[in-house]
């Protein structure tokens, strides 16, 4: 079943009636990241009130667009670029809300649900709005398909507490001992550590992480210097049981900001990673794709001092 993207908007009585970008500052994309491997899908734009008495537009008719493209820029400003198609007669904006359910800024709804409340309504989907959901629904999955709606709330928002559990559960699923941490331990403790133990002991490893329930994580003094402080204490703890050859460092947030790990690893000749939420959902769906095949041996080269791509995960676990 396909979605369809609601963006609501109060700025101007006729913004849904021609081409343009929409920019939802102060915003998140993390609840729909996965439209982006579906584009372009089809849309719905909505007028709703604003806090002025005067700027409610509610009653204006919602309009039927096409989402060509979704990006978020470094100052966390989330863009739609849409066309319009046509206006959708017959109801309006604060009805067809009301009948979804829901009262965000955007939003992604069921295309069984939307296309319920037009018959009811006797709305009549333009052809090129309707044949985007039908290629939508014939296309490849993507790859947030294979994951359960459980971990992909990661991608939501969530108390802190339950997204150091699930990142916990991830790291788990991909075969490590977790040993978590964080909320679950008073004092001062990083969220987590997790251990790869391999056959030939040259390959071990551990990894101290800390969890950033934040968009534009920017890596503060206070936080630098309790990572450098983990690291140390792990190292020593780990060294003494002598299975384990490299302890690297981790920082998992849903996106960053210039953010700068050097400094933590010269002072503990220790290498970090920079994971975001959706390259742990990334590496959750290629352990579920590739099993056996899914070796942790692979996982230190993607260490790195910048933010993990989507080609470096490809690279190390590339799927035939």
């Amino acid at each position: 079943m396909s979605d369809v993207l609601i963006l609501c908007t109060n700025w101007r009585d006729d913004f849904w009636y021609s081409d343009k970008v929409a920019p939802y500052p102060k915003k998140s994309i993390n609840s729909i990241q996965h439209l982006k491997d579906k584009l372009p899908i089809a849309g719905i734009g909505v007028y709703i009130k604003g806090k002025e008495k005067d700027k409610d537009l509610s009653n204006l008719p919602p309009s039927f667009i096409i989402i060509k493209g979704i990006k978020e820029y470094d100052k966390g400003v989330p863009e739609f670029d849409f066309s319009f198609i046509s206006i959708i007669q017959g109801i309006k904006s604060s009805e067809l809300l009301d009948k979804i359910g829901e009262n965000k800024l955007f939003f992604v709804v069921k295309q069984e649900k939307v296309i319920s409340i037009f018959k009811e309504y006797g709305v009549n989907p333009p052809l090129e709005w309707k044949k985007l959901l039908e290629e939508n629904l014939t296309s490849t999955p993507s790859w947030q398909s294979f994951i359960g709606e459980y971990f992909l709330k990661i991608l939501g928002e969530i108390s802190n507490d339950n997204y150091e559990d699930i990142i916990a559960q991830i790291f788990n699923a991909l075969g490590f001992h977790v040993v978590q941490l964080g909320h679950r331990k008073n004092g001062k403790f990083p969220d987590g550590i997790v251990i790869y133990i391999a056959d030939d002991i040259k390959y071990s490893f551990a990894i101290v992480y800390d969890c950033k329930n934040s968009n534009k994580y920017y890596l503060p003094t206070d936080d630098k210097r309790a990572m450098k402080e983990y690291i140390q204490d792990v190292e020593k703890k780990l060294k003494e049981q002598e299975h384990i050859q490299k302890v690297y460092f981790a920082f998992i947030a849903h996106s960053y900001n210039e953010i700068d790990i050097s400094e933590i690893q010269k002072e503990t000749s220790s290498t970090g990673f920079l994971l975001t939420s959706e390259d742990m959902l990334y590496l959750l769906y290629k352990k579920i794709v590739l099993g056996r095949s899914f070796l942790l041996t692979n996982f230190d080269k993607l260490s790195s001092k910048y933010v993990i791509s989507r080609e470096t995960i490809d690279k190390n676990y590339p799927i035939e």
